[in-house]
């Protein structure tokens, strides 16, 4: 094999490459630190991730890609090519890269993905919708006639559907994911303590102690910040239970618009989902009692993978395995002459 081909899940939190044979090979936040003036990158992925907060004059720090689509086109291209020449190194054959996509996005968003990401290295490019993705990435195979509900609860949004043969039978993309949770976290303590804090600290605090169901023994943590009134240092401590409480609007909206799914999905399809089990991926798949909550609000079992942020990428790796089969359900590969490139 003369090069490499691809299998990316560009999110909005992170950017995870897989390779054909290797599996995952690269893991980095989606983050850039960018001179203002210039609009150059200086720093990608961990580095810029860690100095969100504490930018000096001149530097800023964003995220290229938000919530599945380019929020700006030339750090995005900048972005992509670093990551993928970390993969590719000197290689001077271009890769086909197999890259997910929310599964409602117009089709400006994907062709400004496509074109970015060709713009950064790529000889061609497929988008395949994340449920899809992370089905293939969790040993489920879409292709079977049986169906699965997949549930990828990322940092931007949250992807839903019920994945049958190859498509997607009814399927919601919702701004409510990580993010929010981070945001309703600063927004909890800065009404209730007077403590402003940054938005590491919040997501940290989801990490460490957030739950979707109360825990019977409850853990707490000690959290610093500014205080709102006085403007000097300040630390509390807070527990985990409280943050479930905080989360409870977020929470209910990912439980509202699953019922939603089922609701108007064909009863033999609900009846193979409720068969089987309902698929859990993503990086707040992992956050105390997340499986429970929807276990107890649709009445299906649900499976965590063993490796839930990572799903998607390794989905679009056996995707790139099965573009055989694929193409029969309208997935092709894009070439720069096939969409208008920057």
């Amino acid at each position: 094999m003369f090069g490499y081909d691809l299998g990316i899940d560009l999110g909005t939190s992170s950017v995870i490459i897989s390779v054909v044979g290797k599996g995952v090979v690269l893991n980095e936040p989606a983050f850039v630190a960018y001179d203002e003036e210039k609009e150059k990158i200086i720093y990608a992925g961990k580095r810029a991730y860690y100095l969100q907060g504490r930018e000096p004059s001149g530097i800023r720090v964003i995220q290229p890609i938000v919530n599945g689509a380019v929020g700006n086109y030339s750090l995005a291209c900048q972005m992509v090519r670093l990551f993928m020449n970390k993969v590719l190194k000197k290689n001077i054959f271009k890769p086909r890269v197999v890259a997910s996509v929310p599964s409602v996005s117009t089709d400006v968003e994907k062709r400004t993905l496509i074109s970015a990401i060709i713009s950064a290295g790529a000889r061609s490019v497929c988008l395949v919708e994340e449920p899809i993705c992370a089905a293939f990435g969790s040993g489920i195979d879409p292709l079977n006639p049986a169906g699965a509900f997949v549930i990828n609860i990322g940092a931007g949004t949250t992807d839903m559907a019920v994945v049958s043969q190859g498509s997607m039978s009814r399927f919601e993309t919702i701004k409510t994911a990580g993010d929010a949770f981070d945001n309703a976290i600063l927004k909890y303590i800065r009404d209730y303590y007077d403590l402003y804090i940054g938005i590491r600290t919040a997501e940290e605090i989801k990490k460490s102690i957030g739950c979707a169901v109360e825990r019977e023994n409850d853990i707490t943590m000690q959290v610093k910040g500014r205080n709102s009134v006085s403007g000097l240092p300040k630390s509390i401590e807070i527990s985990g239970n409280e943050i479930c409480k905080c989360l409870q609007g977020e929470l209910e909206k990912i439980v509202s618009t699953a019922k939603t799914i089922l609701e108007n999905t064909s009863p033999q399809l609900v009846a193979d989902v409720t068969n089987g089990e309902l698929l859990l991926t993503g990086g707040c798949a992992q956050m105390y009692g997340m499986d429970a909550l929807l276990k107890n609000a649709l009445k299906v079992e649900v499976r965590i993978p063993p490796h839930p942020v990572t799903c998607v990428s390794l989905g679009c790796e056996v995707a790139l395995k099965k573009m055989h089969l694929l193409d029969q359900y309208g997935y092709s590969f894009k070439t720069k002459e096939e969409v208008r490139t920057r």
